[in-house]
């Protein structure tokens, strides 16, 4: 056997007879090395790697050991009979950077946040603080809804913010809208649903996923197109009345009270409020939540701190009417407590300690200036682009009207570098072949603004 496959490296903290071991198995399971093949004596691969036998005894055994090699009596060490494995062609590993979405120059990206004013300190006090010894409660799993004070400050936000009424007791914690969904899905495991289109995709993922029965109904400029709604057979119906992800379209007071009206003429009926980032309302009084239009315990008010704070403290809320609520108790096979409680007291304490309000309003004008920078330089373009759903949220439609076709738009966007996706993307049932971009800014820095905004606009010049 040619000795020159046995390769060590001396510079590497790997012991050496763990390298041998290593190189001689991956020969065997790759057939380079086969069956009967006698090895080198320890004598002889010793002298040749200028180690001690001892080395090569210790790798050698660890091969029989495994079954890879066998020992023959006053003959020495032979491959053993193995069936080979198949062999496949080493490809190169993705580097971290292969997997960073920063590889976009410029990235308008829906769900971003500006990082730099994340409360760190605040939440580094807090985090540490559920972790003293008098918090040792913390340890136990905890309420299967979530803890107690931490509802209690989010029923007091709502009812405050959003106008919606309830009790502490109704409110169910999540790690995601998703999971809450999948929960309500449990919950009326018989019903059929609605979902505007277009819509986020997860939601639509979802219910398929769960072979839950659902139609796409269309979303026009007042929201969800009631008639068809009304025309169709089905259950429930799943909403964002107060900015519609993605065309930011805001639900009129009329098909708010035509929906809530057609939910209560059946009791099987229900409407699930997806309150999207309602928070960031730049113009006007904060519209309320459908919820609050509600007497008959009809809506599943729904919502989560993913922008208000961070996508990364993942944390949801639901609040069930009554009815739903008992069903949600006698059900025992519903997850709960997905919410780290560690993550569920610091959260409520920065609530409670009024936090919550002030860092609203500080990135409330940290956002609306994010957003009147942008629409103020693309409006010096009308020729090129015009703006919609831009009232609320940290998104809004920029609709190119130079005459590029959408495939021409795709095409440069692709070429710029640019991280941003067609209002198409989140479209099912519906075709849709104008050049209309979901432009999120939340997570754009401040510093590099003036840069998107010409990218953009070099982007689409003609």
């Amino acid at each position: 056997m040619e000795m020159l496959m046995f390769n060590i490296n001396r510079d590497i903290s790997t012991p050496i007879y763990l390298q041998l071991y290593e190189n001689i198995k991956q020969n065997i399971i790759n057939n380079t090395m086969q069956h009967n093949e006698k090895l080198p004596s320890k004598r002889q691969l010793s002298h040749y790697l200028s180690v001690s036998q001892t080395t090569i005894e210790h790798a050698y055994q660890l091969l029989c050991d495994e079954g890879y090699i066998l020992s023959r009596s006053r003959s020495g060490f032979y491959i053993n009979d193995i069936v080979n494995l198949p062999v496949t062609y080493k490809t190169q590993l993705p580097t971290e950077s292969d997997e960073n979405e920063s590889l976009y120059q410029y990235r308008f990206k829906l769900g971003a946040i500006d990082k730099s004013h994340f409360p760190n300190d605040l939440f580094r006090k807090y985090a540490k603080e559920s972790f003293d010894d008098h918090q040792i409660c913390l340890l136990d799993s905890g309420h299967k809804q979530g803890d107690y004070n931490l509802r209690k400050e989010i029923r007091n936000y709502i009812f405050h913010s959003r106008g919606v009424n309830c009790l502490p007791q109704q409110i169910i914690i999540g790690s995601s809208t998703e999971q809450l969904l999948s929960i309500l899905t449990d919950i009326l495991s018989d019903a059929k649903y609605m979902i505007e289109d277009p819509i986020y995709k997860q939601v639509r993922n979802l219910l398929k996923r769960k072979h839950v029965p659902f139609e796409f109904i269309p979303v026009n400029s007042n929201g969800i197109d009631i008639e068809q709604i009304i025309r169709t057979d089905f259950d429930v119906v799943y909403i964002t009345p107060s900015h519609q992800f993605p065309t930011g379209v805001i639900m009129d007071l009329k098909r708010r009270t035509q929906l809530i009206k057609w939910a209560s003429e059946k009791n099987s009926r229900y409407i699930i409020e997806d309150d999207y980032d309602s928070e960031f309302r730049y113009s006007g009084r904060p519209i309320p939540a459908l919820q609050s239009l509600d007497n008959t315990g009809r809506v599943i008010y729904v919502s989560t701190f993913s922008k208000s704070i961070s996508p990364s403290i993942r944390v949801a809320y639901a609040v069930l009417p009554q009815e739903l609520l008992s069903i949600y108790r006698k059900k025992t096979n519903i997850e709960g407590g997905t919410v780290p409680r560690h993550t569920q007291y610091t959260l409520g304490r920065f609530m409670s300690d009024g936090h919550f309000e002030r860092h609203l309003n500080r990135m409330r004008k940290i956002y609306r200036n994010k957003r009147d920078i942008i629409i103020r330089e693309l409006k010096k373009y009308p020729d090129i682009f015009s703006i919609s759903g831009e009232l609320t949220g940290m998104h809004f439609i920029l609709t190119v009207t130079n005459g590029l076709s959408l495939e021409d738009c795709v095409h440069r966007v692709e070429q710029m570098n640019i991280d941003i996706k067609p209002l198409a993307h989140y479209r099912f049932k519906q075709n849709d072949h104008i050049p209309q971009f979901v432009l999120g800014f939340g997570g754009i820095p401040d510093e590099d603004l003036e840069n998107h905004i010409h990218a953009l606009i070099q982007c689409f010049t003609k």
